[in-house]
């Protein structure tokens, strides 16, 4: 089976999405999808970029199995800020005084 295939597979478990869920979030046939993993078939341009989105992944780590250096950035920030959204007014005070301390540091 193609790498890309073997990452939607993993991403799929991942998500906990099934294969007919994919078909349906993408608009794609279940039997067109079937068809590309039977025979061993990238999907075209359009349909990867359909399927990367509904994993929410690149296209480039489907095929690849690796993001760009820019884009396991842009996770750990989405991580971190899906993390603070959680903190209470005063835990939020604290976070901000030490990302400044860490920006200017001796509080210049």
């Amino acid at each position: 089976m193609l790498e890309f295939w073997n990452n939607v597979k993993a991403e799929l478990d991942y998500n906990l999405l099934s294969q007919k869920e994919l078909a349906a979030k993408t608009e794609i046939s279940y039997n067109t999808i079937q068809s590309w993993i039977t025979k061993n078939r990238l999907p075209d341009a359009g349909d990867a970029v359909k399927i990367a989105k509904v994993l929410d992944v690149s296209v480039e780590y489907l095929v690849t199995g690796s993001e760009s250096p820019k884009k396991q950035t842009n996770d750990e920030i989405n991580s971190i800020m899906h993390d603070i959204k959680h903190l209470s007014a005063s835990d939020l005070t604290i976070a901000k005084t030490v990302v400044h301390r860490l920006i200017v540091p001796n509080g210049k």
